[in-house]
């Protein structure tokens, strides 16, 4: 059931939202500063006259944002038409799953493998909440519609490679489980110390005392095959290894006491 009563006509919209390319001049409410755009036109200079804009289901809406928040357009591509891995399939025929079907794999993960060079679905059930995936749920059975700024956030160039990894650590949803900064909190009730960990602190700098050791962990994830534990995933195959570099000189900026 779609929040907010949607009408027949703003579901026709968002069926017909994905094949259509917006007319220059075509004004997008933004949610996020700083995004990605999916495309590279010139804007048209300002009208006198107001310009209308296309109304997006807000459930569909907001199960797009969510999709990009968190990372599942960094494995499944934007929209989620693939071309990422090859282990990690497109999603426009998810579409086809019932509602239930969903619901699980998000909730309890899918695939998972002791190979670090294979991704795999991890278990997002306790990060994401019941709304979040009901919203995402919709999402993928409208057909993954492509929705205004629902895209990853922009990757600043030149400025160091600090820069890059911080907003590095948004796009790839790290900051989802290890928290702003670093700084950990976020519940994981099956584990043995029942959240999951920060990437800061004496205790993590410690274990992971070289470049290499924090690399390695980001590409091969850890408590494989122990669901419904929220585990980090395989990032090999998926992270390059300039990426992944950034993200190391971020994290060594963050709280070392």
């Amino acid at each position: 059931m779609k929040r907010g009563g949607a009408s027949a006509e703003v579901v026709a919209a968002v069926t017909l939202l994905a094949a259509l390319t917006f007319a220059a001049g075509l004004a997008a409410v933004g949610f996020y500063v700083g995004r990605e755009t999916k495309s590279s036109s010139p804007a048209t200079a300002p009208s006198t006259t107001s310009t209308a804009v296309a109304t997006v289901d807000p459930q569909i809406a907001a199960g797009a944002h969510d999709f990009v928040n968190f990372a599942c357009a960094q494995c499944h591509g934007l929209d989620g038409r693939g071309g990422v891995s090859p282990d990690v399939p497109a999603l426009k025929a998810a579409a086809q799953l019932t509602s239930a079907q969903l619901r699980g794999i998000i909730d309890h993960g899918l695939g998972v493998s002791a190979n670090p060079s294979k991704p795999f679905m991890p278990v997002w059930g306790t990060v994401i909440s019941a709304r979040q995936v009901d919203d995402l749920v919709a999402y993928i059975r409208a057909g993954l519609p492509t929705v205004p700024d629902a895209v990853p956030v922009v990757i600043p160039q030149g400025q160091g490679p600090e820069v890059a990894g911080a907003a590095l650590y948004v796009k790839y949803g790290c900051v989802n489980c290890h928290g702003p900064n670093g700084l950990g909190g976020v519940p994981n009730p099956q584990s043995a110390d029942k959240t999951i960990p920060p990437l800061s602190g004496a205790d993590f700098f410690k274990q992971f005392n070289t470049d290499k050791k924090i690399i390695d962990f980001i590409r091969t994830g850890s408590v494989l095959g122990k669901q419904p534990i929220t585990s980090m995933p395989h990032w090999g195959g998926i992270i390059s290894d300039p990426d992944l570099q950034a993200l190391v000189a971020y994290i060594k900026t963050l709280k070392t006491t």
